[in-house]
């Protein structure tokens, strides 16, 4: 059994943010204003930076700590 990282947690629940908000991760990338690639890496791989989950917290409305929980 693998272990789960901060940064894959933080990035299955930007996955679900996007599925509940957005028909794609491309419509949320150019909202958010970056690349798909960037948004395919955060969702796959984890976001590594406590900035860009702050961002991402305050775009989508919720909590910093709502990514790890």
């Amino acid at each position: 059994m693998s272990d789960i990282t901060i940064q894959q947690t933080a990035g299955l629940y930007l996955k679900r943010l996007i599925q509940e908000n957005y028909d794609s991760q491309e419509d949320f990338a150019y909202d958010f204003g970056t690349d798909i690639r960037t948004v395919s890496r955060y969702v796959n791989n984890g976001i590594n930076k406590i900035s860009t989950i702050q961002e991402l917290a305050d775009f989508f409305g919720v909590r910093f700590q709502d990514f790890f929980s």
